[in-house]
């Protein structure tokens, strides 16, 4: 009996344990379930919801822009690869770049100073910003200035109102999220670069409004153009809270005259 009655416990025991672990499957089931529910049926739950609107590709192109990455035409290698033509680089500089940044001195300039290994300003390190100032000065100020020192180039241009970051879509990213709400118009003259749409959308919620220009859209926009499009946009229940505008400009590559650059500002002043 005891032998019988030990198999019968062994037995209950085994037996007891399936359906705790079936207990446990079911009600994880029912939490996939409900979860899926809750989640409008996407399944995915380890990310937010505004995680989740992200995964679908925001680009109508980038899913094949991807596989042009992967399979890159190359005039030896690979020449039946694939081109990317909704990408424009300037490879014809890669030379001179790299000459000039493996230069000895170059490397002294931008890591002699023990401040760059260290936590800094936000808006970016004293130095580079400084050199942004002189380069905007000398460059877009005062060309004909070719003389022109770096001391007189800081007093036009302060270093302390300059900033940069890691690429035009982080910039405009963080500045729709400061300037505007979430619904609001950002005007762009067409045709601009698609993926502004989704760095004004993606976390600030902005909605990006093409400026059609009624002359030659390489000379820009006018006043009249601006008007119009934010008028358009205000008939649809939107409120015009920016201007983008991108000089020299993406992706028609011509430089916008200091005439238009004023009136324009003039224009968003207003």
């Amino acid at each position: 009996m005891s032998g019988v009655t030990g198999k019968s416990a062994v037995f209950f025991s085994a037996l007891a344990l399936v359906c705790i672990a079936q207990k446990k499957l079911n009600s994880k089931s029912r939490r996939r379930k409900q979860r899926a529910a809750d989640g409008n049926g996407n399944g995915n739950h380890d990310i937010s919801q505004r995680g989740q609107s992200l995964l679908t590709p925001t680009l109508p192109y980038i899913m094949d822009y991807l596989k042009c990455l992967q399979d890159h035409c190359d005039p030896y290698t690979n020449p039946r690869g694939h081109i990317p033509l909704c990408m424009s680089e300037n490879k014809l500089i890669i030379e001179l770049l790299g000459v000039r940044l493996l230069q000895i001195e170059t490397a002294s300039r931008a890591f002699s100073d023990s401040s760059v290994y260290c936590y800094n300003n936000t808006l970016g390190l004293p130095g580079a910003r400084e050199a942004l100032a002189y380069f905007l000065a000398k460059h877009f100020l005062f060309p004909e200035r070719i003389n022109m020192t770096f001391g007189d180039a800081l007093s036009y241009i302060r270093p302390e109102l300059v900033c940069y970051g890691a690429g035009a879509s982080s910039l405009i990213s963080h500045l729709a999220l400061c300037l505007a709400e979430r619904g609001d118009a950002v005007l762009i003259p067409a045709p601009y670069y698609a993926a502004f749409d989704v760095d004004l959308k993606i976390i600030s919620g902005c909605i990006a409004v093409p400026v059609h220009c009624k002359g030659n859209p390489s000379e820009g926009p006018t006043p009249r153009d601006l008007e119009d499009a934010a008028l358009a946009a205000e008939a649809k229940g939107m409120r015009v809270r920016m201007l983008l505008i991108t000089n020299p400009c993406n992706p028609i590559g011509t430089i916008y005259t200091p005439e238009v650059m004023k009136e324009v500002i003039k224009w968003a002043r207003s």
